[in-house]
């Protein structure tokens, strides 16, 4: 079966099936997908090979991840490279089933975190997004210890507890949450919800 379209690239890549991405007839038109299939598909210097004539702030990051997986270090990776990409390529990870390069990737959150704040948060809404729940909350506390008013962590929290039927504290992290965004209407409603689940 050959792959032609942008898309179906992509939502190969996104449903982990990157060895049916890397069977595209149109490479050339679609070389960062391709070189992410074969990231993932463990073939690095390939992978390296089809970005050389690419400058685009994704295919920079791709190769910062593959000198992470090949070498143990980045270079210069940028505050807009995490924020945009850390989720999606974890996410690819997952899926795909790399845990060897999720593990790498992890173990190198502190030096991402003191480029991006938002790195420990990031880290945790996507394992938590991939039912990796402790694992997420262990980096949503990395995140609280340096970035505690942040109404986004406080609503993750919130869900944490929730999925532990901890209802009390749930409340105390979703008030936490609306004390800084007080109109944020998915809190909002998941007060609610909380509320009940204690009446």
């Amino acid at each position: 079966m050959k792959i032609t379209l942008k898309k179906s690239i992509d939502d190969l890549l996104l449903s982990g099936k990157y060895s049916l991405a890397l069977q595209s007839d149109d490479i050339e038109s679609f070389p960062i997908e391709y070189a992410y299939a074969l990231f993932l598909d463990g073939q690095l210097e390939l992978a390296v090979s089809c970005l050389q004539n690419i400058n685009s702030i994704r295919a920079n990051w791709l190769k910062e991840l593959i000198n992470l997986i090949r070498f143990s270090k980045m270079e210069s990776p940028t505050y807009f490279q995490i924020r945009n990409f850390l989720e999606l390529d974890i996410d690819l990870m997952i899926v795909s089933q790399k845990f060897q390069y999720l593990e790498k990737f992890l173990n190198y959150s502190k030096f991402l975190s003191e480029i991006n704040k938002e790195t420990y948060k990031l880290i945790g809404r996507v394992l938590f997004n991939n039912n990796l729940v402790s694992m997420a909350k262990y980096y949503l506390d990395l995140y609280k210890n340096t970035v505690y008013y942040d109404p986004e962590l406080h609503f993750m929290y919130a869900r944490y507890y929730i999925l532990h039927s901890d209802y009390r504290n749930a409340l105390n992290s979703i008030n936490q949450c609306l004390l800084s965004l007080p109109e944020y209407y998915p809190a909002i409603k998941l007060k609610s919800d909380i509320i009940k689940k204690i009446n």
